[in-house]
């Protein structure tokens, strides 16, 4: 009976060492379901990936048939540098009530409304082409859903990431810029670090300088008066004696060298007409 009962424990043995060997081989990042440090790739994406999908299969290849640049209808772009911006806690012109994504709630989200096409203004979106696929609808109102997490930050310095109206683009009777930066601004640095020029190095009055609620990486301008047709540049300060930063310090890298400071510039043109 002692030889038995040697015999069977070393047969465990025998079995428990393919079995350990397996494990170390998958917690080593090469089993199936790891990624290469060993962790499991998780069944769902986190949450603020969600959007970075939603813009690579909805925004850029279809809505950005029309909502991109200028003539954007109801001034909603939707390519990758402005969308997010210009939706998230954002009213709608249509229907002033609703904000184009209220975040946590898709039923109350204009854009939801408008892809599901059930708006009570319009027609569904987007216009005159298919319906958008069920999963991309619910991928959409699972992000709102979730509270519209923005994409993952990607860089330690505050930057630049679009401007409306944008570089070099001629505006039309506009009395209102928005900047949008790939970061949360400091709202309490925004009054002294902005200034627009005319064409002949004239100061220009404005009127505001916000951090809209809801929307922390933006800064909205508003100027006292409508702006005259010409030439116009937008400079946002990066270094002197008061410096634009985000809410973690981070000073604006204007130049984009990949080195805090140097003052961000931006010229456009204003031309008669109504605004957009």
């Amino acid at each position: 009976m002692p030889v038995l009962r040697i015999n069977l424990m070393a047969a465990k043995g025998i079995l428990l060492v393919p079995a350990l060997l397996l494990l170390a081989a998958c917690t080593a990042g090469n089993g199936e379901g790891l990624d290469e440090s060993g962790q499991p790739i998780p069944i769902n994406p986190p949450a603020n990936s969600d959007f970075q999908e939603i813009q690579d299969t909805v925004f850029t290849p279809i809505c950005t048939q029309c909502h991109i640049g200028a003539g954007a209808p109801q001034g909603l772009r939707l390519d990758a540098a402005n969308s997010y911006a210009m939706l998230v806690n954002v009213a709608s012109n249509e229907v002033g009530s609703l904000l184009r994504v209220n975040p946590g709630n898709p039923d109350q989200s204009y854009i939801v409304q408008k892809i599901q096409g059930n708006a009570d203004v319009g027609g569904r979106m987007p216009l005159g082409q298919a319906k958008l696929p069920q999963d991309r609808i619910d991928l959409i109102r699972g992000w709102i859903a979730a509270g519209a997490p923005a994409p993952a930050a990607v860089a330690n310095n505050l930057t630049v990431a679009s401007s409306i109206p944008a570089a070099g683009e001629t505006a039309q009777g506009t009395g209102k810029l928005t900047v949008i930066f790939a970061g949360e601004v400091d709202a309490s640095l925004v009054s002294n670090t902005f200034e627009l020029r005319d064409g002949l190095d004239q100061p220009v009055a404005l009127a505001q300088v916000i951090v809209p609620a809801g929307r922390p990486n933006v800064v909205e301008i508003t100027t006292a008066h409508p702006l005259a047709s010409g030439s116009y540049q937008l400079t946002v300060r990066g270094q002197g004696p008061v410096a634009l930063a985000d809410t973690a310090g981070h000073v604006l890298d204007g130049d984009a060298d990949g080195a805090a400071g140097g003052d961000y510039l931006m010229s456009f043109d204003v031309s008669a007409g109504a605004p957009r």
